[in-house]
């Protein structure tokens, strides 16, 4: 903070000047720095990296006793949004070396309810993503990238976006780009997921007061 006292300070005071709290142009403006760091065609920014995961899931329209495969060493967001969508997650173990969950025994974990595989990227390192995505390509499931802790990560010279269906982050203070409070956001490069995920941050609408969407 001391760093960059000067301009933080400036910027807080043009938000409080223009009182514009939720949804105003830095918001918008976040989103299309965001978008040029990453590659990503849509982001959408969000109150909390869980909220990210909740509206990635949304998105895809995940059901109740739908099961997702992810990894159990990782911050409870990762499992706990799988459970407030009355999904199931199903745990795969991680690779010994990485610690990111081990590819070859995805498989084991697909059954006949298996809708997403849900990857954690740890300590800023991505999980063997052509071998999860070839797995997914394979079986007919969607890849969700949990990268709370990994943004600013690459595979393969490409951010993460890229690799997966939806990519999601936090910027809770601790994590890599961390912000005043807490914050989040969705990357895709799938159209019609950004625009849905869109009208569920603000409850469904697709205009003032016309709800599309549970959001």
């Amino acid at each position: 903070y001391r760093l960059y006292k000067a301009d933080i300070d400036a910027n807080i005071q043009a938000v409080l000047n223009k009182s514009n709290y939720i949804m105003g142009e830095e918001v918008e403006q976040l989103e299309q720095q965001l978008a040029e760091f990453t590659g990503a065609k849509h982001v959408i920014a969000c109150s909390n990296g869980t909220d990210a995961l909740l509206l990635a899931m949304m998105a895809m329209d995940i059901q109740p006793d739908d099961e997702i495969i992810t990894t159990p060493f990782t911050w409870i967001s990762t499992a706990e949004t799988i459970a407030l969508m009355k999904a199931k997650p199903v745990f795969v173990d991680i690779d010994e070396v990485t610690f990111n969950i081990d590819p070859r025994k995805i498989e084991a974990g697909i059954k006949d309810k298996t809708k997403v595989i849900m990857p954690v990227s740890l300590y800023g390192q991505p999980a063997d993503m052509d071998e999860i995505n070839e797995i997914a390509k394979k079986h007919g499931l969607k890849v969700i990238i949990d990268g709370a802790q990994s943004f600013g990560a690459t595979y393969k010279s490409q951010a993460e976006v890229h690799h997966c269906d939806i990519y999601t982050t936090s910027f809770f203070p601790a994590k890599p780009l961390g912000c005043y409070g807490d914050g989040g956001a969705v990357f895709t490069n799938n159209a019609e997921y950004a625009e849905k995920i869109r009208m569920m941050r603000v409850h469904g609408q697709n205009k003032r007061y016309q709800h599309k969407y549970i959001g």
